[in-house]
């Protein structure tokens, strides 16, 4: 299962020569505070100069300890089914509950102000960093190897476990996002990265903040922020799960659509897929 959930989202990806070639929108569009009802002009402030806000309480404690029973499940199925823990791509496609996480009234509110009243969730993602995990997610821009135009998603990452700068939590480079596309590389197999492209010299991007979050938190950030993840090298877990949210009129290049869920508001180009609520936990 794990598998087929990358395989699904791999086949699609842009080519090396498309992600130089192909005309997409890379630009930030400011959110204006003044419709803002969830969010503070603080918060929209610190959104529009940093490309990202957080953290957000979002559950407590018992919700917490009820979403890590679900999601140690989930990733214990797919370690079984062969995967690893990065490879639980898509899972509100299999599993009821993370399919109901996505129309959470505490990522809802937030997110129209951000992104306005027509949002699709095009992907979901457990992101594991397991006790002692070299692995890194090196320094990227989402946008840049995503075939969706113009670059209008922002992520939700809700910490699962505490993400703290022991166990390698996110870091954002603020302000990157105002930069435009930033030149990636591919990346070398030495470098252990979970992705196949980075970006060199960050902190000429911005100043490097620390996405540190308690479990139950949320960060929120733009999909141009320079962002990534070293090696965990502490003896505790990292779990944490993305939600990525756009405003439903972008195009997709693709066919990543098809499996995206109008979360609000019309689809006023009718490309998103809609599967229906699995029937599993």
């Amino acid at each position: 299962m794990a598998k087929t959930f990358v395989s699904n989202l791999k086949k699609t990806l842009l080519t090396d020569e498309e992600l130089e070639t192909v005309q997409r929108d890379l630009s930030f569009r400011p959110v204006c505070a003044e419709a803002a009802k969830a969010l503070t002009a603080r918060q929209i402030e610190t959104f529009n100069r940093d490309g990202f806000i957080g953290p957000v309480s979002a559950f407590d404690g018992a919700q917490v300890s009820e979403l890590r029973c679900d999601f140690d499940a989930i990733l214990d199925e797919a370690i079984t089914a062969g995967g690893d823990s990065y490879s639980v791509i898509d899972p509100h496609l299999q599993y009821g509950k993370v399919y109901d996480l996505m129309f959470h009234p505490h990522f809802l509110a937030p997110l129209r102000d951000l992104i306005g009243p027509n949002i699709a969730c095009w992907s979901t993602h457990c992101l594991v960093k397991l006790p002692h995990d070299d692995c890194v997610v090196s320094w990227h821009q989402d946008a840049y190897y995503w075939p969706l135009t113009p670059a209008r998603t922002v992520s939700i990452w809700l910490a699962i476990d505490d993400a703290d700068c022991n166990n390698a939590c996110m870091q954002f480079a603020a302000g990157s996002h105002l930069l435009g596309k930033i030149p990636h590389r591919l990346t070398r197999q030495e470098e252990k990265n979970v992705l196949r492209v980075a970006v060199d010299g960050v902190e000429s991007y911005g100043r490097i903040v620390d996405d540190e979050l308690k479990a139950g938190e949320i960060s929120l950030h733009s999909d141009m922020l320079l962002h990534g993840s070293g090696p965990n090298k502490s003896d505790r877990r990292r779990f944490g799960v993305t939600f990525r949210y756009t405003d439903a009129a972008v195009t997709d290049l693709r066919d990543w659509a098809q499996h995206g869920v109008m979360i609000c508001g019309q689809d006023p180009r009718g490309q998103w897929g809609n599967p229906p609520r699995p029937q599993r936990g």
